[in-house]
């Protein structure tokens, strides 16, 4: 009874794990549904650097032109932010990103862009009404604001801004009239009732996160006197690209079919086992990353070898699971009482390999650079991914295969001399 239970469960496991490969390669599209809404294949989903796509790169020092501008770390991250949406708006798909005191933009697909650094160098200011007009003073300007970021409060997406103490004053008249305008580089924007507000800090519900991470961009960029030159510029074109890409692909498979090739070596037909864990494995990290949001993500070199790195690791992980097993066989046990007491004296170490590991990641990811941030983004990835499959599927495709299988030849299993076997 157990051998068909057994059976019936591998078999659903492989039809979900064909269907869940066939996602993660082939696009198709959406009957009744907009070509911008096809489905493009997990893979292809995920956010790719200029060298997988092909594009140009340009890379931007930061100029301060006043002694007020403070934090300028602050204003060149907002600033980033606002040229990632000037030049969504353009038509341009974009990578941007802080590089020290530079600030690097990645025009994925685009060969031959057009006054980009006139556009990014246009001035920006911000301003908050007491009345609809053009012509009418600015009561609060960015000057006043100390931080301004998009967040969210339930379901709610919101704008919040925090004022200085001479901001906190002027906004209090703004109270008073009862509704404030707000102008982004002239222009009215929206309108807001703020008869009830508090003067030290304003929260503005948006339609979107992207909407509030807009204005909030902004907000800090108008606050800061910054001006942008162009010191480099460099191309890779889509020869590059393709190149870059069948090697990226060759290497995930590569790596693959080597680490499956010593598990079956090894392990015979439980190395079979241990080889289709690994795939469900990479397609479980192919799907992850592709769901982290764009402006977090992009697959880059760097990310790449940590994604080939945590591969390596699950496959590791399997084998150490194996080879514990096989020592419990060696000492006497029956194969299902080898399969038990070796994954209850190795899964602990593997935790703990995996957990190493990804607390540094998690501290690099907050104060490394942005190719370092890539990097360890796609390691806590993998780890997480390859940890739950190596240390949960393991265990449970091993016990379904012990109940199909007792021979210890299935297993790659011998012992070194006849030993009673112990249960």
């Amino acid at each position: 009874m157990k051998r068909k239970y057994s059976i019936g469960k591998f078999v659903i496991i492989a039809v979900l794990s064909a269907i869940l490969l066939c996602l993660t390669v082939f696009s198709f599209a959406l009957t009744g549904i907009s070509s911008d809404s096809d489905f493009v294949g997990f893979a292809r989903a995920i956010n790719l650097g200029v060298e997988y796509v092909g594009g140009t790169v340009q890379e931007y020092s930061v100029n301060s032109n006043s002694s007020k501008n403070g934090n300028l770390q602050e204003g060149i991250s907002g600033n980033v932010t606002r040229i990632k949406y000037l030049l969504s708006g353009s038509g341009y798909k974009t990578n941007v990103y802080q590089n020290s005191d530079n600030i690097v933009i990645e025009l994925l697909d685009e060969y031959s862009p057009v006054e980009i650094q006139e556009q990014i160098n246009k001035k920006v200011d911000f301003a908050i009404k007491t009345e609809q007009s053009d012509t009418a003073e600015a009561v609060v300007t960015a000057q006043d604001i100390q931080s301004a970021y998009a967040t969210t409060s339930g379901s709610e997406k919101v704008l919040m801004m925090t004022f200085t103490k001479d901001g906190a004053t002027n906004f209090a008249k703004v109270i008073e009239k009862g509704t404030a305008y707000f102008y982004f580089n002239s222009s009215y924007a929206f309108n807001l009732s703020v008869s009830n507000s508090n003067s030290q800090y304003l929260g503005i519900t948006m339609t979107s996160l992207d909407t509030a991470s807009n204005y909030a961009s902004q907000i800090i960029s108008a606050k800061y006197d910054l001006t942008f030159d162009q010191i480099s510029t460099s191309t890779f074109t889509k020869a590059d690209a393709n190149r870059n890409t069948i090697t990226l692909i060759c290497l995930t498979v590569g790596l693959f079919v080597l680490c499956s090739a010593i598990l079956i070596a090894m392990f015979k037909t439980l190395g079979l086992i241990g080889a289709f864990t690994l795939l469900i494995g990479v397609l479980l990290q192919i799907v992850l990353l592709q769901a982290i949001p764009t402006n977090v993500f992009t697959l880059t070199g760097p990310a790449m070898l940590a994604s080939l790195l945590c591969m390596l690791l699950g496959a590791l992980s399997i084998y150490l699971f194996y080879d514990k097993m096989h020592k419990e066989y060696k000492m006497g046990k029956i194969l299902p009482a080898s399969v038990k007491f070796g994954y209850k004296k190795i899964w602990a170490t593997i935790l703990d390999m995996y957990i190493i590991l990804l607390v540094p990641s998690i501290i690099t990811y907050f104060f490394g650079s942005y190719l370092v941030k890539q990097f360890a983004m796609a390691l806590m990835a993998g780890l997480f991914v390859y940890m739950v499959t190596t240390i949960v599927l393991t265990l449970f495709f091993t016990k379904r295969f012990t109940y199909i299988s007792f021979k210890n030849k299935d297993y790659g299993f011998k012992r070194e001399a006849h030993i009673n076997e112990l249960k």
